[in-house]
C-alpha cells in the first residue's frame, strides 16, 4: 500500500484512538450512557475498516477484537466495568504501538497473535512488553542471508547485458570465418588457431554465462505452493458460506517460478477458484441427485512444458452452460442475437472473458460482479502468458493458463516488417506459413486463409502498426504467422522470418509506459534493437477494424460522475484517488445526511457508500435515495467492513446492486464493479 494510504490512516487512527482513550474514561464513570458507548463502537469500527483498507491486518485484528467487547456491552452481554475498560484502554496502547512505529518505518514492537489471543482471555499486559531480539543460530547463517529485490533484479539485468555481449562475439565469429575463407597463405594459417581459440572462449563464456543465470533466477525463484497458504481455508469459508461441500487439491506445488510472476498468479487463482466454489460446484443434494459424491472436488495443477508452466484450475462441477453464456451475453449487450447463434459452443466459453460479463442476478464481494474472469484475462495478458478454457455441462470445468518462466529472458520469433525488426514471444506463435496472394480471400470486409482446414482473419503487420508495406514481386508469397491467444486464431503477414532467439527483456522506461502495442525492447547478435511485440495490443488492434461499434471502457468512463459516502478520512481519500485516477469525476461526503444534500442538487451515475456512519446509515441513505425520482435508478455499491450474510442482504432489500467487504478489498475489485454497474 501506499506511503500517502498509511500517512493518511496514521493521521485518522490518532483521532479515533483519542476519542476511544478519552471516551472510554468517561464511560467508565457513566457505564449507562448508552449514546457514548455506541460512538465508541463506531470508533472502533471505522479504525477497522480503514485498516483493512489499507492491508493493516495486526490492527484491523485487534480492532476487531475490541469491536466484539464493545457489542457485548451494547447488548447487555458483557458488564462495563473497569476491568473491561482497562482491557479496551490496552487495545487501544497497542494500536498506538503499532501505528507509532507505522510513521516511523520501524517494525512494532508488538507480538499481535499473542496480544489478540491474550485479549481474548483478559490477559494483556505481558504480550504489551516489548518483543526481545531473536537469537541467530550460526549454523544458519552460514547458510542463508537475505538478499534486496531490487539488488537480485540489477543482477539479472546485468546477465542479460552479458548474454547481448556474448551475442555480440558471436556475430564477431562470423565475421572472423568469412574473412578466413577469404584470405589465403601465411594470413590464413594464423587465423585458423586464432578462430579455434576464440571459438573456445565463447563456447566457455557461454557455458559461465548460462550457470550464472541459472543461479540468478533460482534467487528469484520461488515454488507455487508459498502463494498457496492460505487457498485452501479460503475454499473451506468459501463453501460453507454457499452451504458447499469442497476440497482443494493441490498438485505440482513444488514448481518454481519467478517471483514476478507469482505475484501476478496469486490474483488470478484466488479469482479462479472463487467462481469454481461459487458458480461451478454444485450443493450437496444436487451432486447426490445427479449421481456424484456429495463433496466436490477444485484442483490446481502446475506442471513444466518447453519453456513455460502451466497452472490449471479444474473443478467437477456444474460445467458452464454454452447456451445460457450466450443468453447472458446477448442481454448485456456484449453480442447480438445473430452473432449468438453463428458461435460454436467451445467459442461461447471465452465470452466470460469480456467486460461486465455475469450470469449472476445479485452482485457481492465473492460472486456475480461480472468481472472475475476478465481480471484473469488482463493478468495473464500483463505477464505475457495465454489462457485456454475448457468444460462439459454436467461433468467439469477447466481453465489452463500458459506462463512464461521469467520475464527476464524470452524465447521468441524474430521477424522483419515495415522495415523494423520485432520479437515476438514464442508461446503466442501456433505456426508459420507460406501463403500466396492468391490463397487470401475476402469476407465482411476482411481477408481470410485457410489453416489446417480453419478460416483465419489475415491482417499485414505493417498496416497494423502503420509502417510502410513492402512491395511484392508478382507471384510472391507472403510469410504469415499464426498467433493465437485463448480462443482466437489471426495470421499476420510480415517481409520475413528471422529464426527464434531467446531474447533479454529490456524496459522502455516511464516515458514509453503507454505505448501500444509494444512490452520491452532487446538487443540482438548484430548489436541492433530489435522491439519485442504485446500481442494482446495486436488483437485488440484488428478487433476495433472489424468491430467499430465497439467503444473501449476509458472513452466512456470519462463523463461518468460518482458520490463517494464515508466518514473515514482515508477511505474517502482512497477510493476518490482510485477512481479518479481511472477517469471518474467524484464527490465526497462524510456521512448520509451530507450525501442526500448533494445528491438533491446533482445527478451521480453512481453512489458509493459505507453502513455504519453517525447519523443515517448507508441502508438507509439506499433507501432514502430510492425514493427520490432523481436517483430512483442511480446504482449504490455498498463498501463496509461488516461481513455478515445477514448485512448482505439488508444491502440488497435496501436497493444495492453490490457489497465489496473492506476485508478483501481491493483497488481492481473496486474499479471492475464500478465498470460493471456504469461502464
Amino acid at each position: 500500500m501506499g506511503k500517502r494510504y498509511i500517512e493518511i490512516f496514521c493521521r485518522e487512527a490518532e483521532e479515533h484512538l483519542a476519542s476511544l482513550q478519552s471516551g472510554l474514561l468517561v464511560l467508565e464513570k457513566h457505564p449507562t450512557r448508552m449514546s457514548l458507548l455506541h460512538e465508541l463502537l463506531r470508533n472502533a469500527h471505522t479504525l477497522k475498516g480503514s485498516a483493512r483498507m489499507v492491508g493493516l491486518s495486526d490492527i484491523s485484528a485487534i480492532t476487531h477484537t475490541m469491536e466484539e467487547q464493545l457489542k457485548g456491552m451494547e447488548q447487555g452481554n458483557r458488564p462495563v466495568d473497569a476491568p473491561a475498560i482497562d482491557l479496551l484502554l490496552k487495545g487501544t496502547d497497542a494500536v498506538a504501538l503499532i501505528t507509532s512505529a507505522l510513521s516511523k518505518g520501524e517494525p512494532p514492537p508488538l507480538d499481535v497473535e499473542a496480544f489478540v489471543a491474550d485479549y481474548e482471555r483478559g490477559e494483556v499486559g505481558r504480550s504489551l512488553a516489548s518483543v526481545e531480539p531473536q537469537e541467530v543460530i550460526p549454523d544458519q547463517l552460514s547458510e542463508t542471508v537475505r538478499a534486496n529485490v531490487k539488488s537480485l533484479d540489477a543482477l539479472v539485468n546485468l546477465i542479460g547485458e552479458m548474454i547481448i555481449n556474448k551475442k555480440r562475439l558471436e556475430a564477431k565469429l562470423t565475421r572472423l570465418r568469412g574473412i578466413e575463407r577469404e584470405v589465403e597463405g601465411t594470413a590464413a594459417d594464423l587465423l585458423v588457431p586464432f578462430r579455434r581459440d576464440l571459438e573456445e572462449d565463447i563456447l566457455y563464456l557461454d557455458y559461465l554465462i548460462a550457470e550464472l543465470h541459472q543461479k540468478a533466477m533460482e534467487l528469484r525463484m520461488f515454488p507455487l505452493k508459498s502463494i498457496c497458504d492460505g487457498f485452501e481455508r479460503m475454499v473451506r469459508d468459501l463453501a460453507q458460506a454457499q452451504g458447499k461441500e469442497v476440497r482443494l487439491e493441490t498438485v505440482g506445488a513444488n514448481i518454481e517460478m519467478d517471483r514476478v510472476l507469482l505475484e501476478g498468479l496469486k490474483p488470478m487463482l484466488i479469482h479462479l477458484l472463487t467462481n469454481a466454489v461459487c458458480h461451478g460446484i454444485e450443493p450437496p443434494d444436487q451432486r447426490e441427485s445427479k449421481g456424484k459424491s456429495r463433496q466436490g472436488s477444485v484442483r490446481i495443477t502446475a506442471r513444466h512444458e518447453g519453456s513455460s508452466v502451466v497452472v490449471e484450475v479444474r473443478d467437477d462441477g456444474k460445467g458452464m452452460d454454452p447456451v445460457r453464456i450466450k443468453a447472458a451475453a446477448v442481454a448485456r449487450g456484449l453480442i447480438d442475437q445473430r452473432d449468438a447463434e453463428a458461435m460454436r459452443d467451445e467459442e461461447a466459453l471465452y465470452l466470460t472473458l469480456r467486460p461486465g460479463f455475469s450470469t449472476a442476478e445479485v452482485v457481492t464481494d465473492v460472486a456475480g460482479r461480472g468481472v472475475g474472469m476478465d481480471v484473469v484475462k488482463k493478468n495473464v495478458e500483463r505477464i505475457k502468458g495465454n489462457l485456454t478454457m475448457t468444460s462439459q455441462v454436467g461433468s467439469h470445468t477447466e481453465i489452463s493458463l500458459q506462463l512464461p518462466l521469467s520475464l527476464s529472458v524470452l524465447d521468441a520469433l524474430i521477424v522483419a516488417s515495415g522495415g523494423e525488426t520485432f520479437a515476438i514471444p514464442i508461446n503466442y506463435v501456433q505456426e508459420i506459413l507460406r501463403v500466396g496472394e492468391d490463397e487470401i480471400t475476402p469476407l465482411g470486409g476482411s481477408e481470410v486463409i485457410k489453416v489446417r482446414g480453419t478460416t483465419t482473419p489475415v491482417y499485414s503487420l505493417s498496416d497494423v502498426l502503420e509502417l510502410p508495406r513492402r512491395q511484392l514481386l508478382p507471384g510472391a508469397r507472403l510469410t504469415a504467422l499464426v498467433l493465437k491467444l485463448c480462443d482466437q486464431r489471426i495470421a499476420f503477414t510480415v517481409d520475413a522470418h528471422l529464426g527464434n532467439s531467446e531474447v533479454v527483456v529490456k524496459g522502455l522506461g516511464k516515458q514509453f509506459r503507454n505505448v501500444t502495442f509494444l512490452f520491452g525492447a532487446t538487443i540482438l547478435g548484430d548489436g541492433n534493437p530489435a522491439l519485442i511485440l504485446n500481442v494482446p495490443d495486436l488483437y485488440s488492434a484488428v478487433a476495433e477494424q472489424t468491430r467499430p461499434g465497439l467503444q473501449k471502457s476509458w472513452e466512456v468512463k470519462v463523463q461518468q460522475r460518482v458520490l463517494v459516502v464515508d466518514d473515514s478520512i482515508t477511505t474517502r481519500t482512497m477510493e476518490q484517488s482510485i477512481l479518479t485516477a481511472n477517469g471518474y469525476l467524484v464527490e465526497t461526503a462524510v456521512c448520509g445526511e451530507d450525501a442526500l444534500e448533494k445528491a438533491a442538487v446533482r445527478d451521480f451515475d453512481l453512489v458509493i457508500s459505507d453502513v455504519e456512519m453517525p447519523g443515517i446509515n448507508g441502508f438507509q441513505l439506499t433507501r432514502q435515495l430510492r425514493a427520490t425520482d432523481r436517483h430512483r435508478e442511480t446504482p449504490v455499491i455498498i463498501v463496509s467492513s461488516l461481513s455478515r450474510d445477514e448485512d448482505k442482504r439488508q444491502a440488497m432489500e435496501a436497493g444495492a446492486q453490490a457489497y465489496i467487504v473492506k476485508g478483501s478489498f481491493d483497488q481492481g475489485m473496486l474499479l471492475e464493479t464500478v465498470q460493471m454497474l456504469i461502464g
